[in-house]
């Protein structure tokens, strides 16, 4: 059962002056996310070395649960907002924990 969860990893790196606008659209959607069925975990971390460098550390149960969060208007709206305050593409990783 654990080899079907998909742990994502991301980085977004945004624009100097657009660093609190991508923090409050990103914490806007930390409730919704985590309240969806297949979400396990949906943490956001800011670089302590560079404060315009944003990750996220998310585990759904498989990957239909996370297809079906990317394709909630909560997240489309956020990745609207993510296109204005890039400073260049996001980095999605998507991974399978491989420790216990």
């Amino acid at each position: 059962m654990s080899d079907e969860k998909i742990v994502l990893i991301a980085r977004l790196k945004v624009k100097e002056d657009k660093i609190e606008e991508a923090k409050k659209a990103a914490l806007a959607i930390v409730a919704d996310s985590r309240a969806e069925e297949g979400c396990i975990n949906y943490d956001i971390h800011q670089s302590i070395e560079d404060e315009t460098q944003f990750f996220w550390h998310e585990t759904w149960t498989c990957q239909a649960a996370l297809d079906e969060h990317f394709e909630t208007s909560f997240f489309k709206e956020f990745f609207d907002v993510v296109q204005e305050v890039a400073a260049e593409p996001p980095q999605i990783n998507l991974t399978r924990k491989i420790t216990d």
